[in-house]
């Protein structure tokens, strides 16, 4: 039997939602977890899961860290995005580290109903820029060079040395990067690093976003 996965942390939105898929695809099982770590054990052990909805905001997914890592780990099993942020940085952020889809935590009953009776994981297509999906595309030269040197491992104070700049400068810059990326501090920002190109250009990921923005009920 397929399975679909929740992953959020608020149970009445799980019951919610898990009411929504048994209306639209009864012959679908829902499994439910309220972390990041649970849901890594039941798609270790299950092979029938064929999406899950994961809100980021589960209290170990670390944001955009979680999603990439799930992604990484199961890169056969899409994952869709759900969450009550809709600005475009989020969403274009989403998918450079591997979403399927973005869903709106607003979306009505029947425009998730539609969705997974299609099959498809959207009833509409946001088509991002190349400057939107790469996190890294808008930075200057002096701020990529710094997160080259952040890549690199490098402390502050190193890469300020071998830049000619302040450390105060790269530590500006360094907050900045991080926010770019949506991650909280230099450990969450090492690990997105190994996905998102430095070279300028070079996209991050596909250039096509598949999700649902719809308007609150």
């Amino acid at each position: 039997m397929s399975e679909i996965l929740l992953v959020d942390d608020n149970s009445l939105f799980r019951l919610g939602l898990r009411e929504v898929i048994r209306s639209a695809q009864p012959d679908i099982s829902v499994l439910e977890s309220e972390s990041l770590l649970g849901a890594r054990a039941i798609l270790r052990e299950k092979t029938g899961i064929v999406l899950v909805i994961l809100d980021i905001k589960v209290r170990d997914c670390g944001g955009f860290v979680g999603l990439f890592e799930l992604h990484r780990e199961f890169t056969n099993t899409p994952v869709i995005v759900c969450s009550a942020n809709l600005d475009s940085d989020s969403i274009s952020r989403a998918v450079a580290f591997g979403a399927a889809g973005y869903i709106s935590k607003s979306a009505s009953r029947d425009v998730i109903a539609q969705m997974l009776k299609t099959g498809s994981w959207t009833t509409g297509r946001i088509i991002a820029s190349e400057s939107q999906v790469d996190p890294i595309a808008a930075l200057s030269p002096a701020q990529r060079r710094v997160l080259q040197g952040l890549k690199r491992g490098l402390r502050n104070k190193q890469i300020a040395l071998e830049l000619g700049l302040t450390e105060k400068t790269v530590k500006a810059y360094t907050n900045l990067l991080y926010r770019r990326l949506g991650v909280g501090g230099r450990a969450e920002a090492l690990i997105l690093l190994q996905k998102v190109s430095l070279e300028p250009g070079v996209p991050a990921a596909a250039t096509e976003l598949a999700g649902i923005v719809s308007p609150p009920l």
